[in-house]
């Protein structure tokens, strides 16, 4: 009997335990601290463009607020699922957004919550439940953005063809209306990625442009005493990697989530996991309302936590120009850190600098042929992720031959029964010394790569679309079909000498690119280049 009052003792407590402990779990209603929210979208803003761009103003942001410098995007890593994700709290599995192919009366699977629409519901709806008299303002410029929310209880809904209209619309009305939540979406940074590359210059600058505009808003809230009742967030949708994005590498998945405002400490640098889907449920916390438990989006809370350590965010340097093939005897390398009074180191060996090694740079490089240059901002013994850049310089002639032809493809075509248009050498596997148009080619590429010591070596196949590797006539990768930028690698064990390679590609549409890398014994990965071939 005293066993049995015993259990059933243990058993109530587990019980009240469980209830305790349901009751903690159970999402409670945030009080509101802001009067305004104001969510800043730059597309194509990866966390790569942010710390290589020219940014005072975000810079003093992040100084005197907080960062998530490391936050990633969801997959594909394209426009669609990603702003929905960003004001859903969702990701594709839940709001059904999957791709930039989808369409409310087209989609693969239906949301695992949804509004009246079909949508999942969003920020706007959240806002619209919890707070009814809320005023809502959304100014976009990416043709596509509305589609993928239910604005119909959103005050001011503008659509502007380029970015410079879009932000000084969505500022002047913002200090007429005093909005709740205010949603800025800008696409123009987008463009020049898929133009000039998304490590271009002109990339770079259009970051640097919307910064300036940042900071001039901001100035303006603060001046008139707006700031202090105000949160502003900036992030990007994704990153970018070449002239294209969609794919999985870091340089594509990556975003940086700035906070600042009322209620965010000073010098945060959050260094725990943060998602896209982090934003809305972060931006729902300040305003007092909360988000639907199917997402599975949390609110960044240590930015405005006072007990989160302060600490400082340093950017990677800029090496420029960035690396490529240089048909020339000498190249001239600049390197420069968007951070205040950072040291920067650098190698040329291929192993990643620290506080203490590598070379200090103090005036620009002078090149004359193939290098891997690795370098590293350092500010007060702290230093920044590595940007890495390989160069291939040469003036002679290429030990590379390829052969071209047009056409529709799907997968790598076979050469030996389509007629070529041209052929030639070049001096690596890649595209930047063929002559080819924008789309719907193919290209064949075939080389004696010479291997300098026995062992085991890696190789790496990056395209878009299709490409296959053969090695000593062997099938080594396959690469194919059409597809965004996509690796794929295998690894050999190889003996000395020569061993004849050859590499098949096909372009489709959207995006272009091919390269191939190695890595083996003590070889760092890097892009087979003139110097591998006989």
């Amino acid at each position: 009997m005293k066993t049995k009052r015993l259990l059933s003792s243990h058993l109530l407590l587990l019980h009240l335990l469980l209830l305790v402990c349901c009751f903690a779990c159970e999402q409670a209603t945030p009080k509101r601290t802001v009067r305004h929210a104001i969510l800043i979208g730059l597309d194509a803003f990866g966390s790569r463009g942010f710390q290589k761009a020219e940014t005072p103003f975000m810079n003093q942001m992040v100084a005197q607020g907080a960062i998530a410098p490391f936050a990633r995007s969801v997959l594909p890593t394209n426009s669609s699922p990603n702003w929905t994700s960003m004001l859903t709290g969702a990701d594709p599995l839940q709001h059904g957004v999957y791709d930039n192919a989808w369409e409310l009366d087209k989609q693969r699977w239906p949301p695992v919550l949804m509004t009246e629409s079909g949508r999942y519901p969003s920020l706007f709806n959240w806002l619209q439940e919890q707070l009814p008299d809320a005023n809502m303002q959304l100014f976009y410029e990416w043709g596509g953005l509305a589609r993928l929310y239910d604005l119909d209880a959103v005050k001011r809904v503008y659509k502007g063809s380029s970015g410079d209209e879009v932000f000084s619309k969505a500022v002047e009305a913002f200090f007429e209306d005093k909005p709740d939540f205010l949603f800025i979406d800008i696409d123009e940074i987008d463009h020049y990625g898929h133009q000039e590359g998304h490590d271009s210059p002109a990339y770079f600058h259009a970051i640097s442009h919307y910064d300036s505009l940042i900071g001039k808003f901001v100035q303006r809230l603060e001046a008139a005493g707006i700031m202090e009742e105000t949160l502003l967030l900036i992030t990007g949708d994704h990153g970018g990697i070449g002239k294209g994005h969609g794919g999985t590498s870091l340089n594509e998945l990556e975003i940086p989530i700035i906070l600042y405002g009322k209620g965010i400490q000073p010098g945060r640098v959050i260094d725990k996991p943060c998602y896209q889907y982090d934003v809305a449920p972060t931006l729902a916390y300040a305003l007092g309302v909360v988000p639907p438990k199917a997402g599975i989006g949390r609110p960044i809370l240590e930015a405005f936590d006072p007990l989160t350590p302060a600490s400082t965010f340093v950017p990677m340097p800029v090496i420029f120009p960035a690396g490529g093939f240089f048909k020339q005897e000498e190249l001239r390398l600049e390197l420069h850190s968007d951070a205040p009074n950072a040291e920067i180191r650098y190698t040329l060996d291929g192993t990643v600098p620290l506080a203490n090694t590598g070379t200090v740079y103090r005036e620009p490089l002078r090149i004359r042929s193939n290098e891997l240059v690795t370098a590293v901002s350092v500010v007060n013994g702290k230093t920044s992720r590595a940007d890495v850049q390989q160069y291939r310089i040469s003036n002679e002639a290429g030990k590379v031959n390829w052969e071209y032809l047009e056409g529709i493809f799907s997968q790598v075509p076979d050469f030996q029964k389509l007629p070529k248009k041209s052929s030639g050498k070049s001096s690596e596997i890649s595209l930047v010394e063929i002559p080819h148009r924008e789309d719907h080619f193919a290209l064949r590429f075939t080389a004696n790569l010479r291997v300098p010591t026995a062992g085991l070596y890696t190789f790496y196949l990056q395209s878009d679309d299709g490409s296959r590797l053969w090695l000593n006539e062997e099938l080594l990768i396959d690469n194919d079909g059409s597809h965004s930028r996509q690796e794929e690698s295998a690894a050999v064990e190889l003996d000395a000498g020569t061993h004849p390679l050859e590499v098949r590609y096909f372009e489709d549409i959207a995006g272009e690119e091919l390269q191939l890398y190695l890595s083996g014994p003590g070889i760092p990965k890097q892009i087979v280049s003139g110097n591998f071939f006989e």
